[in-house]
């Protein structure tokens, strides 16, 4: 088994839930950002605009963000519905401008863990 198995089967398994096109199913994942030093308080200012925000989509079950390290934060999300959240949420004008405040701010690419529900509510 090589090491990288596990690498290559998450990002097939990301890439193969964009493409999922019936509605609810649901989105559960933790997303490491690393932020550049130099953009940090802009991408925290940024965050703490989006967080209520996204929390009051009627398809959020949860969001929660915090700092792991300096530099270092933690998305924990989850939501109802992937395509509404993929297709309506992502979409707004309001998370259009958080994403490119905070892809801009990436010291290194996000890592995003994609996780499988044990018990549904």
């Amino acid at each position: 088994m090589n090491e990288n198995d596990g690498v290559t089967a998450a990002a097939e398994r990301e890439s193969d839930l964009w493409t999922i096109t019936r509605p609810g199913v649901p989105l559960f994942m933790n997303v490491t950002l690393t932020i550049k030093p130099s953009h940090e308080e802009a991408f925290v200012a940024a965050l703490r605009e989006v967080l209520p925000l996204a929390r009051a989509e009627q398809c959020c079950r949860y969001l929660h963000a915090g700092r792991s390290a300096r530099g270092v934060y933690v998305l924990s999300e989850g939501w109802h519905d992937l395509v509404e959240y993929r297709d309506f949420v992502l979409q707004q004008p309001y998370f259009q401008t958080y994403l490119r405040i905070s892809e801009d701010a990436y010291a290194q690419p996000r890592k995003v863990l994609l996780l499988s529900p044990i018990l549904e509510p």
